[in-house]
């Protein structure tokens, strides 16, 4: 039973001691009036980052989706923020066109970084401490159901 017990400690320590436990990142990024946003300004909202460009099929795919669930749960202490990575003009070409009404935020790779986003749609749920709960990259109408199920669940 010793032996066990050092093993399993063993194990946990090794699975655990390669996981970076990310703290709150209270970024600060542009949006497209050219103002800046906070994220300890929406504390005590569930927050939801798209990173996302213009120029990405999935990412446009996506967009329909993450309108509904604005308009779902935008009135029940939850947020979503597009963070394009694109040049402003091209992003606000693309909210107009595709009639996005959640805040686009510009992008850079400090906040790429930060959230590993490593393909697009990377899409990061933040609990009400700005703790990540829930991460999904790229998109799929099941990824939604259960992206919306996740945002339920926090919201209750």
């Amino acid at each position: 039973m010793k032996y066990l017990n050092i093993f399993l400690t063993i194990i946990f320590l090794f699975h655990c001691g390669g996981k970076k436990v990310l703290e709150p990142l209270d970024f600060q990024l542009e949006n497209l009036n050219g103002e800046q946003v906070f994220l300890k300004n929406y504390q005590g909202k569930v927050i939801l980052l798209d990173f996302w460009a213009t120029w990405c099929p999935p990412c446009r795919q996506a967009i329909p989706h993450l309108i509904n669930l604005y308009e779902k749960f935008g009135n029940k202490n939850f947020i979503i923020f597009g963070v394009g990575f694109d040049e402003k003009e091209k992003l606000i070409e693309m909210k107009k066109e595709m009639n996005i009404k959640y805040p686009i935020l510009i992008g850079n790779n400090e906040i790429a970084k930060y959230y590993q986003v490593q393909a697009i749609p990377t899409l990061v749920l933040l609990d009400k401490k700005g703790k990540i709960y829930y991460r999904e990259v790229g998109f799929s109408e099941e990824g939604i159901k259960e992206l919306e199920s996740k945002i339920t669940e926090l919201l209750e």
